[in-house]
């Protein structure tokens, strides 16, 4: 019997480990985990009151006043990865988002931001 095959396996593109502050937001807003030419994953805190629904357009900056908006984005997965002893303490979630059909200016953004913002040794034939 033949094992599945791992999700880095059926991945098109390379993912970067992201450097911390690296943000990401759709509907909700959380600390970058990693980047691709293809999506990302991002980790947030859930709270009450924020919309269940993602939105269909994304945005990622990072701390040195860079950021992309506008990305066209598909919610892959949003899943819990570590949750508190009690109703009242901190759920965390990783959400996975795929990109949609990025312009030329924001596929060259995308390159760039991938290689300032991830601690990944970053050359253009690896992405």
């Amino acid at each position: 019997m033949q094992e599945k095959n791992s999700e880095a396996e059926r991945r098109r593109h390379r993912r970067f480990e992201a450097l911390s502050g690296a943000f990401a937001v759709n509907s909700k807003f959380g600390q970058l985990v990693d980047i691709s030419k293809g999506g990302l994953s991002f980790r947030y805190i859930e709270r009450r009151g924020w919309p269940k629904e993602m939105f269909e357009q994304g945005v990622i900056f990072g701390d040195d006043d860079f950021s992309m908006d506008n990305i066209p984005i598909k919610t892959i997965n949003d899943y819990v990865v570590a949750n508190g002893l009690s109703s009242y303490s901190t759920t965390i979630r990783r959400c996975g988002i795929e990109f949609g059909e990025l312009s030329s200016k924001q596929q060259i953004d995308l390159e760039y931001f991938i290689w300032s913002h991830t601690g990944d040794d970053f050359n253009e034939g690896n992405i």
